[in-house]
């Protein structure tokens, strides 16, 4: 993820117990960096505490080099102390989707039915993985091009309208891989790095209580002329069968969750209540 620490949550419980374990799990991952800046220090001070050995043989005498070989261990100490607090500390945050995720689930925590839990799971490890790679192609210069499909939040609740909520947040990745290209100009060989295209993509389908609802008839939507949702635009709108399916999508990179909330307000502005004029 970049910058970011990797995160993986299977959800399977109600919304407060969900939110309590979130807030601890960013808890536990401020006090490790708390902790990893503290323990930065202990490296430069083991070799700082070796040199002075160095001159205890000169100045006392010794041939046979016996203090150097305990500032030789000090900074042999210093250097695994470095590698393992490289290799244990905390990326400098979490992936921001990750309080978008929660923030969505604080908003819905009231509105799922009292017994039932939210299921799904959040999956921040990253979108370019052999697991969540779609497939590969060849662009017109006959380059390598993968496609990963990296489906990042996954959610499933039953409402206290009765309505059954499923979403899926998708993040579809472009890679075109790197490669090494002659300069016209100087005749080298030179490195053109990769090129990454990404589009998020928002799935809402809600089945629908036919006892509380019915589906307002709409008119096929023109993707050419997509209703803008927060940073989303709606490309699809399929009301058939009881069942409410909305996909929408945007080529933002950074998700709040006022983008998720206002794509979710969009479906229910699809139903009416019945008895409603």
């Amino acid at each position: 993820m970049g910058n970011s620490d990797a995160v993986f949550l299977t959800i399977n419980n109600k919304p407060r117990a969900i939110l309590q374990v979130m807030d601890d799990l960013l808890k536990r991952r401020d006090d490790l960096v708390t902790r990893s800046r503290r323990r930065r220090w202990i490296p430069l001070l083991l070799f700082l505490f070796g040199i002075p050995f160095f001159f205890l043989d000169f100045i006392l005498g010794y041939g046979q080099c016996f203090f150097s070989l305990v500032g030789i261990g000090l900074w042999l100490a210093a250097v695994v102390t470095l590698i393992a607090w490289l290799r244990g500390r905390a990326g400098p945050s979490f992936p921001p989707l990750y309080q978008a995720t929660r923030d969505l689930i604080y908003t819905l925590r009231d509105d799922l039915q009292p017994k039932q839990n939210l299921m799904g799971q959040l999956d921040l490890t990253g979108p370019q993985q052999k697991s969540k790679l779609a497939r590969e192609g060849k662009n017109a210069l006959g380059l390598t091009v993968n496609f990963y499909r990296d489906e990042w939040l996954s959610l499933k609740a039953k409402l206290y309208d009765g309505n059954l909520l499923r979403l899926s947040a998708v993040n579809r990745v472009k890679v075109r891989i790197g490669y090494t290209k002659r300069s016209r100009i100087s005749g080298k060989m030179k490195w053109k790095p990769p090129k990454t295209a990404n589009q998020q993509e928002l799935q809402v389908r809600l089945a629908v209580n036919p006892e509380a609802y019915e589906i307002v008839p709409k008119k096929k939507i023109d993707p050419r002329s997509a209703p803008s949702v927060g940073q989303y635009h709606v490309m699809e709108l399929d009301t058939d069968g009881g069942i409410l399916l909305l996909t929408a999508a945007t080529a933002a990179t950074t998700i709040q969750s006022a983008d998720l909330l206002a794509v979710l307000r969009f479906a229910y502005d699809q139903l009416k209540r019945k008895g409603q004029k």
